[in-house]
């Protein structure tokens, strides 16, 4: 299987030549398309995205789900801090391409939120020999989600997608960060000065870095099995608000067929 790592790394250079490579988030992926996952826990190439509300159920504590790999594990919320959106406009990016935003196509979503401060959690799923964060998911309205769709930024058109396809962050240091846009000028520059800044120990460590200017802050935490490509759902209410933004790692197994069930 093609290293998605080598093809980051390979579409970067070619961007920094002038080849014209678009990443940043503007990137597609299929959900089999997992490099540093140890071919023993690699997931089938048939296997479809886990669907946003299978993704969502992450959040209920002491939960048991069976990961694409074939392990069970259990799922435990984790709070991550709250996130300051003085625009309400979002982005998500992996850190150490900030420096390059404007090369890269780092944008916000065009989904956007009133003006606030809105709790980030983290989802973790564990099992005796691991724990990794599953999901992340920062909630905007406490009113349940009615619909979902794919967060997407300015220019991308899910009409383009073949199937199995979505538009997805791109991931190179298994690392992804959450702010808001009023923030991308200043936190790509403390990330250039400082790499160290958003690097994440462990998956129940996130961090925090705060632009004292803007009133923005940016909360950066692990993504799954590693490097890739990660989709951002948009949860919205009946009247179509935006209920919650669920970044998803895609660490689950389809949904299981009646005759499966979870062990005891």
């Amino acid at each position: 299987m093609w290293s998605r790592r080598q093809t980051l790394r390979l579409a970067l250079a070619a961007a920094a030549s002038g080849g014209g490579i678009l990443l940043g988030g503007c990137s597609t992926r299929s959900p089999f398309d997992r490099p540093d996952t140890p071919r023993s826990l690699a997931p089938d190439e048939s296997s479809p995205w886990p669907p946003p509300e299978q993704t969502a159920n992450l959040f209920r504590p002491g939960s048991r789900h069976l990961l694409d790999g074939g392990q069970w594990a259990t799922a435990r919320t984790l709070p991550a801090g709250d996130l300051h959106l003085p625009s309400g406009k979002l982005v998500a990016a992996d850190p150490s391409w900030l420096m390059s935003w404007e090369r890269l196509g780092i944008a916000s979503f065009t989904a956007t939120v009133p003006p606030g401060t809105y709790p980030l959690t983290l989802a973790l799923v564990e099992w005796p020999e691991d724990k990794r964060v599953a999901a992340a998911k920062l909630a905007i309205r406490d009113e349940p989600v009615a619909a979902w769709e794919m967060a997407l930024r300015p220019g991308q058109d899910p009409a383009t997608l073949r199937e199995g396809e979505a538009f997805t962050v791109g991931v190179d240091v298994a690392t992804i960060a959450l702010f808001d846009t009023v923030a991308l000028e200043a936190m790509a520059k403390r990330t250039e000065e400082d790499p160290g800044s958003y690097y994440v120990a462990e998956a129940d460590r996130p961090v925090e870095l705060q632009d004292p200017a803007s009133g923005a802050n940016l909360i950066a935490f692990n993504t799954g099995w590693g490097d890739g490509g990660y989709p951002v759902w948009a949860g919205r209410t009946s009247t179509g608000a935006v209920a919650s933004f669920l970044v998803d790692m895609a660490m689950l197994a389809p949904p299981p067929t009646p005759a499966s069930s979870s062990p005891s």
